[in-house]
């Protein structure tokens, strides 16, 4: 499958001395992904993969910066959000078929090793990847989010993080959750974002765009089957063999979904891995934070 530099994809507003950002659509695993990439053609190539409820423009802060360091930086919208597919049915969004996603968008661009950070739902699909597919990857960069099967585990031993999960309950019953989700111009969404975040980390034109993202047809049920289709298939860890790619997490301490716990719990899971803790940042990190935060994530990738 070829990558369709025709059509018009419009454009998000980034800093006047940033590198060109390109938008485009590509074809990949049988779904469409629209994609903001920047940096030489022939860089070193960085896959970027948001969380919820954002999209492929939560790295405004990170495409730049690391396109201006040389690299071919790609950021998808995933599976079921904004301007990509939006398969209908809940198994169309387990991680096995969002891992599949990462490695056929690799291949469309003729990418044997890359480089990745994740935030959230997208670390948990970079975590799964990292398993299935090592020889895909030469490091690794998670923010704020445990492999799915230290979730897992957590949620059923610990009451605290049992309570802080229980929107994950909540968004498995049918059609409920879109309609309050949706009501009041996505109210509840931009409150998800902006009362768990450092003040100011998400602007209000930001929040538009987020809004224009949300309102697109089957978005809000197709990024809520995310969370249907984990408690469904719920994962189940490979014991047998350690994760081989170099990783390091950042964590926000004050993470109001996420007990930082589990951040080192995970490191049990690696061959080679570490973690770095912020004690001011939240949850988004790498919108409050990204001065500190983009250095960091670019010593760790540059290390031999």
């Amino acid at each position: 499958m070829s990558i369709d530099l025709k059509e018009k994809t419009g454009s998000f507003p980034f800093p006047s001395d940033f590198p060109e950002v390109r938008s485009k659509y590509l074809e990949a695993n049988g779904q469409k992904f629209f994609i903001l990439e920047s940096g030489p053609k022939e860089g070193k190539p960085l896959l970027l993969l948001h969380g919820f409820p954002e999209f492929s423009y939560a790295w405004k802060n990170q495409i730049g910066y690391f396109a201006k360091l040389g690299y071919l930086v790609i950021a998808p919208d995933q599976r079921g959000y904004a301007r990509s597919s939006k398969p209908k049915s809940i198994s169309d969004y387990g991680l096995d078929n969002l891992s599949e996603d990462i490695i056929s968008i690799l291949d469309v661009y003729g990418i044997s090793k890359t480089d990745i950070i994740a935030h959230d739902w997208g670390g948990a699909v970079a975590y799964w990847t990292l398993s299935k597919f090592p020889d895909r990857f030469r490091k690794a960069c998670i923010l704020n989010v445990p492999h799915p099967t230290i979730m897992k585990r957590k949620i059923l031993s610990d009451k605290t993080q049992r309570k802080k999960s229980r929107y994950i309950l909540f968004f498995r019953i049918p059609w409920l959750p879109e309609f309050l989700l949706s009501r009041s111009n996505y109210k509840k969404l931009e409150r998800s974002l902006t009362k768990t975040s450092i003040k100011g980390a998400f602007s209000e034109e930001e929040i538009k765009l987020y809004k224009e993202a949300w309102s697109m047809p089957r978005c809000v049920k197709s990024m809520l089957h995310w969370y249907r289709a984990v408690v469904k298939n719920p994962p189940k860890l490979i014991r047998s063999r350690k994760i081989q790619v170099p990783t390091r997490i950042f964590w926000g301490e004050k993470d109001r979904f996420l007990e930082k716990e589990m951040a080192e719990e995970t490191l049990t899971l690696f061959k080679e891995a570490s973690v770095r803790f912020f004690s001011k940042g939240t949850h988004w990190i790498h919108h409050e934070i990204p001065d500190i935060l983009n250095p960091e994530l670019s010593s760790f990738l540059s290390e031999e």
